[in-house]
Order: structure tokens, then C-alpha cells, then sequence
């Protein structure tokens, strides 16, 4: 028997040497020769089938050196300048430049919708109401000092609209807090002229309608007005429901060819203590516009508003750079930081405008004038506010656009609006031709007989576009 160790298998130590660190394999100079000649035939088959100029000669197989060189110090400049040209062509289309163009001297009139025409009273308030207002709004008061506090209240709203609150300043002494409770734009909406009172033999394309169907009565930042063809109110909407031609249209040009109206100022009703001169504000704009600028009409003439019309618009190409660039906005480009409107309104300059203005409003007094704008978000100005904005009033005089100081001097203080056109602007050249009438015409009525109409059957339109699309990058490439 074998003890552990004398049964083991004879072992033994064995030195193996430390093996070298492979070396990269490398190719054999034959196999890259190889490589070598098959990338040149390739190269001679493309130049001898290439239609690139140039790339032919310089790849010919009977070609000399010096030949080849020429041709590649030709190919070389060629494809540099290419490259240069393709730079200058990107440069271009990155600057976002503009072209506009007439497209089109002839569109037809009755493509377009008939404008919307507001008329405002200058003495917004049918002063004979004011007992029954008395009654209705401060039924449970017997204080005369509260009674005559209210009623120089809302004499001062008599020729209210936005920036012309110097009325209010006479209230700055007087215990305005105490009708606090009293919603004013209700008692002015109570007192101003009905549609019976103002408007009359009315007439659309000659012909006679009842005024009260076809006029409605909005808010505007002249206050209550009286608007036709309008979709901002409710009976607007309404006659859209009912009417699928509303807004109306005419093909027609000329006196008579659209809206005729006679407005009536009976100044025996208006307030007793009024200055403010006798007469109407007319204001034209295009479809879902808040506000524009009016027309002073004076009183006891027969007035005739001849409109030509003109469109602009960028087409969809133009979306491709930011409205900053543009320097307009489209009605659904809610994305841009450039989107300011009224609440529930689509982007219109005059609505950006709007919205500015109204936002001053709620920066000096905290509230806004609910009679001037849509509902929104911001509390209305109670009595106790109506003197911080006869304060603020030379504020709220001036409206300017950011740079603009840089090239005009302004004396005073006003409010900066940043606001773009609308890429799509349907735009009214207004001519306001009043003609005073004789005295034995007028009796003892004052009135104004207002005629509406376009000047010509047809428009022009204007087109911007960029200079350098995408597509024309494209094909400048090629």
C-alpha cells in the first residue's frame, strides 16, 4: 500500500515564458495597393459617366498630369464658388426679407363684407330719463345730497369715452364711496338713446327697413353706440342664425348704393348743462374690430361717407419667420409673443391696442371701465374710482409704439403698446363730405342725414411674401 504522498503522480515545475503583447495586425502592402487601384477605376468609370462639369476631364483616363491639374484648380474654383453663392442664397433667406405686389386690381367689392358702422350721440344721455333712473336706481333714498351727488354722477358720463374722464374731476371732493353700491354703467345703459330715439328712415341698397332690426346696440370705447352689420352683440349673432348673408354685401358703388340712415340729436332732451357741440361720431370698421378712431359729424347736415377699401395680407409662406420679423400677426397665431387681444376676441391691431389701453386703466386705478370694453377679467370701476381716472387722464391721452422716442419728441407721458398689424388687414379709405343744411329744411328738428357707400365696384389687393422661400432655396440650389 502507498501512503498520500508515494501515490501521487510525479510533478513537475515548468517555466513558461511571459508571452509578448500582440501587435496590431497590419494589412499587407499588396492587399492596399489593391484597394488603392479598385477606388481609382471606380473613380475613372463615375468620370467617364458623370455629367458634372468638369469632373469628366479630370478623371479621364487618357488625361495628363498637367491636364488633370488644370482641371482640378477649375473644378476646385468652380465648387467653391458654388458654395459661396449657397451661403449668400441662406443668408438672404434667414434675413426674412419681404416683397409686396398688387394681386389684384379688379376684386369685386361684394367679396368682401360691408363695413361695420357704429354711430354714437356726442351727448351719449337722454336727460328726461334721469327721474325715472332716480326711481329705479336709488328707490329706497330720500337724502337730497345722495340724490344730487348721483345725479352729477352720471352728468359726467354724458360725454364719456376712453381718455375724456376730465369730467370726473369734479367729483374729487365728494363723497363718491357712498354710491358705491350703484352700478353705473347700468344706470347709463338705462339713459342712453334707444334705437327709436336716434336712428330713422332707414335704407339698405334703396331699399326702407326698420332701423331697430338691422341696428344693435354695443359697447365701444366711445361708450353705448349704435352699430350696423355688426356680429359683437348678441343680435348680430342672432341675425347671422337667421340671415346666412349676414354681415351684408353690395357689388354696388355710388350715393345710394348701400346704407342711407337719418340720425337724430334732439337737443331739448339731452343734458341742460352740456358744452359739448351738437352732432354724431361715426366710426368704419372691418368685422370683429373692438375700436377704431371715429368721425365727427356736425349736426343739421346731410353728410355723404364714401369708402374705398384695400386688403393686405401675407401669404402662409411668411409663417415661416417669427411675427417680430414680419412685423405682423396672424388671427390664430396664439403661439407668438406677440398675441395680445380682448377676451375672446381674434388678434386685430386695433384689439391689441384695446387690450393695452385697457390694461393702463387696471395699472393706475386697480378696475376698468366696463362700458368701454368686453367683459373680462378685471374688476369695474366703482364711483369712488372715477376721480383716480380723471387723474390719469394725460396719461391716457397718447398711445406709442416701443422706439418710437427715438424719433419723435413727446412732451408728455403715455402709454407704450407693442402692437403688429394683421397679417390679413382689410383697410377703409374713409372720405367725410358733410354739407350744412338750410334752416326751412330743418324746422324745429336737428338732425343728420348720413349716406354710406363704397366709392368703386372693385379693390386692390396687395400681397407680401418672402423674397427667399424654402422652396426657392431649393431651387436656387439646384
Amino acid at each position: 500500500m502507498c501512503n498520500a504522498l508515494s501515490c501521487m503522480p510525479d510533478m513537475t515545475l515548468a517555466y513558461l515564458p511571459h508571452r509578448a503583447r500582440s501587435k496590431p495586425i497590419q494589412l499587407p502592402q499588396r492587399y492596399m495597393q489593391q484597394l488603392v487601384n479598385a477606388a481609382w477605376q471606380l473613380a475613372l468609370r463615375f468620370g467617364r459617366r458623370t455629367t458634372i462639369h468638369g469632373l469628366d476631364r479630370l478623371l479621364g483616363a487618357r488625361a495628363s498630369r498637367w491636364e488633370r491639374f488644370v482641371w482640378l484648380c477649375t473644378f476646385l474654383c468652380a465648387f467653391l464658388g458654388a458654395v459661396y453663392v449657397c451661403l449668400i442664397l441662406s443668408r438672404r433667406y434667414n434675413e426674412g426679407n419681404f416683397q409686396t405686389v398688387v394681386d389684384s386690381t379688379r376684386y369685386p367689392v361684394y367679396r368682401i363684407p360691408f363695413p361695420v358702422i357704429t354711430i354714437c350721440n356726442r351727448n351719449r344721455l337722454n336727460w328726461e330719463r334721469l327721474e325715472l333712473a332716480k326711481t329705479r336706481f336709488m328707490a329706497n333714498v330720500s337724502d337730497a345730497l345722495q340724490l344730487q351727488l348721483f345725479e352729477r354722477i352720471i352728468g359726467s358720463y354724458n360725454g364719456m369715452s376712453f381718455a375724456k374722464f376730465s369730467a370726473f374731476e369734479s367729483l374729487r371732493d365728494e363723497p363718491t364711496a357712498q354710491l358705491n353700491h350703484i352700478n353705473f354703467s347700468l344706470v347709463v345703459d338705462f339713459m342712453t338713446w334707444r334705437c327709436e330715439e336716434l336712428l330713422a328712415n332707414c335704407k339698405w341698397r334703396r331699399h326702407v327697413l326698420n332701423c331697430c332690426e338691422i341696428f344693435s346696440k354695443r359697447r365701444s370705447k366711445n361708450g353705448l353706440c349704435w352699430a350696423f352689420n355688426t356680429l359683437e352683440t348678441a343680435e348680430g349673432k342672432r341675425m347671422q342664425l337667421l340671415d346666412p348673408m349676414w354681415p351684408w354685401r353690395t357689388g354696388s358703388a355710388g350715393p345710394m348704393s348701400a346704407l342711407q340712415v337719418r340720425v337724430l340729436l334732439q337737443p331739448n332732451k339731452q343734458h341742460p348743462g352740456s358744452s359739448i357741440e351738437q352732432g354724431i361720431e361715426v366710426m368704419v370698421t372691418e368685422p370683429y374690430v373692438w375700436h377704431k378712431d371715429p368721425f365727427f359729424i356736425p349736426a343739421n347736415t346731410q353728410t355723404i361717407l364714401e369708402m374705398e377699401p384695400t386688403i393686405y395680407f401675407y401669404d402662409n409662406d411668411t409663417r415661416a419667420v417669427g411675427s417680430d420679423q414680419r412685423q405682423c400677426v396672424f388671427d390664430n397665431e396664439h403661439g407668438s409673443r406677440d398675441f395680445k387681444s380682448l377676451l375672446g376676441y381674434i388678434y386685430m391691431i386695433e384689439n391689441c391696442q384695446s387690450e393695452c389701453h385697457q390694461e393702463y386703466l387696471v395699472r393706475f386705478c386697480n378696475c376698468t371701465m366696463d362700458l368701454l370694453f368686453p367683459p373680462g377679467q378685471y374688476r369695474s370701476c366703482r364711483s369712488q374710482d372715477l376721480a383716480c381716472l380723471a387723474t390719469h387722464n394725460d396719461k391716457l391721452l397718447h398711445s406709442y409704439q416701443p422706439g418710437e422716442e427715438r424719433y419723435v419728441r413727446s412732451n408728455s407721458e403715455g402709454m407704450v403698446c407693442k402692437c403688429f398689424r394683421n397679417c390679413y388687414s382689410l383697410n377703409y379709405l374713409n372720405d367725410v363730405r358733410p354739407s350744412f343744411l338750410p334752416a326751412e329744411s330743418l324746422g324745429n328738428s336737428s338732425f343728420v342725414d348720413l349716406d354710406v357707400h363704397f366709392r368703386f365696384e372693385t379693390l386692390m389687393v396687395y400681397r407680401t411674401s418672402l423674397v427667399f422661400g424654402w422652396v426657392d432655396l431649393m431651387g436656387k440650389h439646384e
